[in-house]
C-alpha cells in the first residue's frame, strides 16, 4: 500500500524527539516529587469505612484512637453539621450522611470515622483502634 499524505503541515513537536531538561534529574534520583516534601505541621488523614452495606451504626468508640501519641483529631459523622448548601429541593439530612455515616452506612465503603495524625503510620494504627458497633439491615 502506498503512503497518504494526509497534511502538509509541519510540527515543532510532533515526530521530534525534544530534550528532555529534567531528565538527568530523574534518572539520578534528584528529582524532587511532591512526596518527597515534608512540611512543617502536616498531618495524614485516614478514613474508617463501613465493611457492611445499610448497616445501622449503633456505636463508634473513638476514645483509644485519641489516646495515642501522634493523633491529632477524630471526627465522626457526629460532629459534621447538617449540610448547609444542600440543594432546596434535597434532604439536607441525606446530603449530611452522604458525606459520613451517621445513623446507617448507605453502602459498603462508606465513611464512618477519619482520623488527623502526625505520620501516615500512627493515622493507620489509630484507624484500627477504633471500635465501630454496626448491625446489618435487610432494607
Amino acid at each position: 500500500m502506498a503512503n497518504v499524505v494526509l497534511s502538509n503541515t509541519s510540527y515543532k513537536v510532533v515526530g521530534t524527539r525534544p530534550i528532555r531538561h529534567d531528565g538527568a534529574d530523574k534518572v539520578t534520583g534528584r528529582a524532587k516529587y511532591g512526596v518527597d516534601v515534608q512540611m512543617t505541621g502536616l498531618l495524614y488523614g485516614q478514613v474508617l469505612r463501613s465493611p457492611h452495606a445499610h448497616a445501622r451504626v449503633k456505636s463508634i468508640d473513638t476514645s483509644k484512637a485519641l489516646a495515642y501519641p501522634g493523633v491529632k483529631a477524630v471526627l465522626t459523622g457526629k460532629d459534621m453539621p447538617l449540610a448547609q448548601k444542600a440543594e432546596p429541593d434535597r434532604n439536607k439530612r441525606f446530603a449530611s450522611d452522604n458525606l459520613m455515616a451517621q445513623a446507617k452506612a448507605l453502602y459498603k465503603g462508606h465513611a464512618v470515622a477519619a482520623v488527623a495524625a502526625s505520620s501516615q503510620h500512627v493515622a493507620d494504627i489509630a484507624t484500627g483502634l477504633i471500635e465501630l458497633n454496626t448491625m446489618c439491615s435487610l432494607l
